[in-house]
């Protein structure tokens, strides 16, 4: 068996293929090099155990609510240097006048794999009536900072 070379050396997890359009005006503005974005990546994770993309730097964006969370705790839990985007409390307070509530919240209330801001940040979400921060609703220039930080 062969193997192939990946086509690039970063790889953005994106939890909603709506967040679309916010990705096409930050590449029209600020493309990310030597990137590549995986949009829509759900709860099947698995595939994040590849050997291949140990070498990479992953990051993950998703909504800030409690699925997002247990979804990044699931992905770290298969690839533990994954960095977190916009999923943090700083974000969800800059940006509480956008959020909603979250119909249906994830079970786990700190699953193995967040680190304790994010397992704050959970046990805080499930205190408040609107505790969903869809990334679809974010500036886009919030997402263009930290996707620059992320991207150095």
């Amino acid at each position: 068996m062969g193997t192939a070379q990946l086509p690039a050396r970063r790889i953005l997890l994106v939890e909603n293929e709506r967040s679309l359009h916010q990705l096409q005006q930050l590449c029209l503005s600020q493309p990310l090099p030597d990137t590549m974005a995986v949009l829509g990546s759900g709860l099947n994770l698995s595939w994040l155990a590849a050997p291949w993309l140990q070498q990479c730097d992953v990051a993950y964006w998703g909504d800030v609510d409690t699925w997002g969370l247990a979804t990044l705790a699931t992905a770290r839990r298969h690839l533990p240097q994954l960095h977190a985007l916009l999923m943090d409390r700083a974000t969800f307070d800059a940006h509480a006048d956008c959020a909603v509530a979250e119909p249906v919240r994830a079970n786990e209330s700190s699953p193995d794999g967040l680190q304790p801001p994010e397992i704050a940040l959970m046990q805080h979400l499930r205190t408040l009536d609107k505790g969903r921060l869809e990334q679809k609703f974010l500036p886009v220039e919030a997402v263009a900072t930290a996707f620059a930080t992320w991207a150095g």
